[in-house]
């Protein structure tokens, strides 16, 4: 069964938002079968996936570091003077990627496009977990193959900062050593005073996310 943070007392619609994300899989198994019904030995389900990492709002906030940042315009930068004073949604991957990546990218695509009017202040941040891979132009290439708009931004850390993206997230702990799959398809939602508030399950929708980001900041600005 997925493990999340613990909700918020003033966000309730959230909590059932992030529930909502893992909803077919347990609605299905609190289901009875027709064979059930009649009687009959039930066949064994299948194996359930469950999610490995926590997801919905984070309690308490969690900071975020200030890591060197270099941008896909080249600029210099860090991750709290980029996020701070604007609501930001983050993911992580690399140009590189040709499995999950991809698909990150079209999320957050159709997510700008449907939010431009009506969420302008959003920010939109790619991080790279690939310092030895990914640089200014490769990260450009990447934005404009997914047709990005202004208010995204790719930005990759320096070597010696990649590992802390994971120690952000979570991910760094014993529990994770070796786990490859440490780069999740989760998106992470920073509030305009930098830090992490909440956290989606992998693959959240452009709708999940317009509604995570109206219920944490509402205020067009």
């Amino acid at each position: 069964m997925p493990t999340k943070t613990s909700s918020s007392p003033v966000m309730p619609r959230r909590s059932a938002l992030c529930w909502a994300v893992a909803a077919p899989w347990w609605l299905a198994a609190a289901t009875p079968t027709l064979a059930q019904q009649s009687g009959a030995p039930a066949a064994k389900p299948p194996a359930t996936k469950v999610h490995k990492y926590p997801f919905g709002p984070m309690k308490p906030p969690r900071p975020l570091p200030a890591l060197a940042l270099t941008t896909h315009t080249g600029s210099k930068t860090d991750l709290v003077a980029l996020t701070r004073g604007k609501l930001t949604a983050i993911q992580l991957m690399f140009t590189g990627c040709s499995a999950v990546c991809p698909i990150q990218g079209a999320i957050f695509a159709a997510a700008q496009r449907k939010l431009a009017k009506s969420m302008p202040q959003v920010q939109w941040l790619s991080l790279s977990i690939d310092p030895l891979g990914d640089d200014p132009k490769a990260l450009a290439a990447w934005l404009k193959r997914h047709g990005a708009q202004p208010g995204w931004t790719a930005a990759v850390p320096g070597l010696k900062d990649a590992e802390s993206l994971f120690d952000m997230i979570g991910r760094r702990s014993k529990d994770f050593a070796g786990d490859i799959d440490r780069h999740t398809a989760q998106v992470f939602i920073a509030d305009r005073q930098a830090r992490l508030v909440y956290s989606t399950a992998d693959m959240p929708s452009p709708e999940v996310l317009e509604e995570v980001l109206k219920e944490i900041d509402p205020l067009k600005l």
